[in-house]
């Protein structure tokens, strides 16, 4: 009886830790699905950080290694002091070589650090670099298997990430591409055609006026105005046809609407969503750290705070943007949502959010309690990101 004891003991452990594996797995997964467009640094935190919490070890990392012909991404850890940051990266970068010939699970023992399970993570076309997690000296064998299951799949998991990021930039630059050639053969064709026949008229007006009468005068003054009206009714339909607001085609705001709104429907969930301002002339960067924070926002407000009700402000001003999410969901202590043995999955959502709205020089704040629902509020100044980035 005590070995069956036992043994339904370690069943019931282990399908507890897999039935919360599966909780962090899904919610990681989110993440993926609608930051698509993660960059290199955004990813390797999120990584790093979920590589604490499936492995419940204080300290892991996910150091990037040079991409030829292109200086590294910022390698990231979670757990480390930051005055410790750079040494262990330094540490490192000595093995290079070494790491790009390794295909499976190493552990190595770095000087002045400890002892390190890395796992490399590969994309079909390159080697990325090693996410790693710092082992404990009382860790057995079982243990160690455990956090090589781990290491696997969130490598395989990130080189799948890594070259959806990589593939959508090249779609993006082709489409662009192709949507310069096809607006300068445009422009080619019509608007640089009529301008040179509006150059050469004026210039042989200016050789010539004086020899014509009032009346032929008139008339070519009159041709080249046709002209010049011609020219800048094109110019218009050209910049009309680009503009997806102006043609019917899918805005920014209305994706953000179609969103919110599958998403009330999947959860029988009321999202209740007020504009005000126009996106119109808002840089890409913005859209895209916006739709996360809100779709993130709400997805939480749904999966872990089991809101029937999650209202979503957003007011975009010419220099400020001001963005408010309140859900009457089941709340949580915000005390320990950034403390390292804190278990609520939604945690990491809260930390990338506020990644995000730093990261285009904002402010977040959170406010929340148990059985009162939570409350984001994030401001971001317009035109910060881009001169942080000249």
């Amino acid at each position: 009886m005590q070995m069956v004891n036992r043994i339904k003991r370690q069943r019931e452990a282990a399908n507890a830790r897999t039935n919360e594996t599966m909780e962090h797995i899904k919610s990681l997964y989110h993440i993926v699905e609608t930051s698509s467009q993660h960059d290199f640094m955004n990813i390797g935190q999120v990584i790093t950080d979920y590589v604490v919490k499936l492995t419940k070890l204080d300290k892991a990392l996910f150091w990037f290694a040079q991409k030829s012909g292109e200086p590294a991404p910022q390698s990231r850890q979670t757990g480390w002091h930051q005055e410790e940051e750079r040494f262990l990266f330094a540490e490192l970068e000595k093995h290079e070589h070494e790491w790009r010939l390794q295909r499976e699970p190493v552990f190595k023992s770095l000087p002045g650090l400890g002892d390190f399970l890395l796992m490399p993570v590969r994309m079909s076309t390159r080697f990325v670099g090693m996410i790693g997690v710092k082992l404990e000296a009382s860790e057995g064998l079982e243990g160690r298997r455990w956090y090589i299951q781990q290491l696997m799949f969130l490598s395989e998991l990130s080189a799948i990430i890594l070259e959806r990021h990589e593939l959508g930039v090249i779609e993006n630059r082709l489409i662009i591409t192709n949507e310069q050639n096809r607006i300068a053969d445009e422009m080619h064709d019509s608007v640089s055609q009529s301008l040179f026949g509006i150059v050469y008229a004026t210039h042989s007006l200016k050789q010539t006026w004086r020899k014509m009468s009032e009346s032929e005068l008139e008339e070519q003054i009159e041709l080249i105005h046709d002209s010049a009206t011609k020219v800048a009714k094109e110019l218009r339909i050209t910049i009309y046809s680009l503009s997806s607001k102006k043609s019917g085609g899918p805005t920014w705001l209305g994706m953000v609407r179609s969103h919110l709104k599958s998403l009330s429907r999947l959860n029988d969930v009321e999202i209740e969503l007020k504009i005000t301002g126009d996106d119109f002339s808002l840089p890409y960067p913005y859209h895209k750290a916006l739709f996360r924070i809100i779709s993130e926002a709400t997805g939480n407000a749904i999966r872990h705070g089991a809101a029937s009700r999650v209202d979503v402000e957003l007011s975009l001003k010419p220099k400020w943007i001001r963005l408010s999410i309140v859900d009457d969901g089941v709340g949580f202590d915000t005390d320990l949502l950034w403390t390292e043995s804190e278990d609520n999955t939604g945690g990491l959502g809260m930390k990338n959010m506020q990644y995000l709205a730093q990261s285009l020089g904002g402010d977040f704040q959170l406010s929340s309690s148990e059985n009162a629902g939570t409350r984001i509020l994030i401001s971001i100044p317009v035109g910060v990101a881009e001169l942080k980035n000249a």
